[in-house]
């Protein structure tokens, strides 16, 4: 049971909250300012300030889960892409808090106008949604780099580099032939003498 009450285990646990119970409280608070029902949007603002109430356990949880990474209490280690994708996780969920933290305050708002501004507290309701819908986006968008921290399927597939093209190596050119060298005296392009031609005596 100690196990699952660690840091990890509960950021794990609670990280969920901002994602499905903001979905779920739209509906009311939908609900509510369409058919102009109090009970509904009522319940529907309550439940976004729940929500946003979540917020601290879940950053709180998140710093106790790094803390027990970079001590070695939890093994094994991450890696160099987990260890990028835990330093994106921080920085998103550090730029989606304060938007949450907005959206439980204007439900807030909302409902303490319901008590005697019914109207005014419908139009503010419509501010509400806005500022839930954009807090589920940017956890959605925090949740991602969450999960690339230990899960190597959601990391995108590493580029794998061409291996360089060989160049081709130059054709030997062949050598001129040399000849070697005429003896002295001799020209290269004498001709042969001609045989002497056989005289009238010899031949009677």
């Amino acid at each position: 049971m100690e196990t699952l009450f660690t840091p990890a285990h509960l950021h794990l646990a609670l990280n969920h909250v901002p994602i499905i119970g903001l979905a779920v409280a739209c509906l009311p608070v939908l609900v509510g300012i369409l058919f102009h029902s109090r009970g509904a949007l009522a319940s529907g603002l309550l439940a976004v300030i729940l929500c946003a109430a979540t917020m601290p356990a879940i950053m709180e949880t998140g710093e106790g889960a790094q803390e027990s990474f970079v001590d070695g209490s939890i093994e094994p280690g991450m890696d160099v892409a987990g260890k990028a994708a835990f330093r994106e996780h921080s920085h998103r969920a550090k730029a989606t808090a304060p938007v949450v933290y907005a959206a439980g305050i204007l439900a807030l708002v909302s409902l303490l106008a319901l008590i005697k501004f019914p109207r005014q507290a419908a139009w503010i309701g419509w501010a509400v949604l806005l500022g839930s819908a954009i807090s589920i986006a940017l956890s959605v968008w925090t949740a991602e780099a969450g999960g690339r921290i230990r899960h190597t399927e959601f990391r995108p597939p590493e580029k794998v580099k061409p291996s360089p093209t060989p160049e081709p190596v130059p054709l030997a050119t062949p050598s001129p032939m040399v000849f070697p060298s005429p003896s002295p005296g001799i020209s290269p392009l004498a001709t042969p003498a001609p045989l002497p031609s056989p005289s009238p005596a010899a031949s009677a």
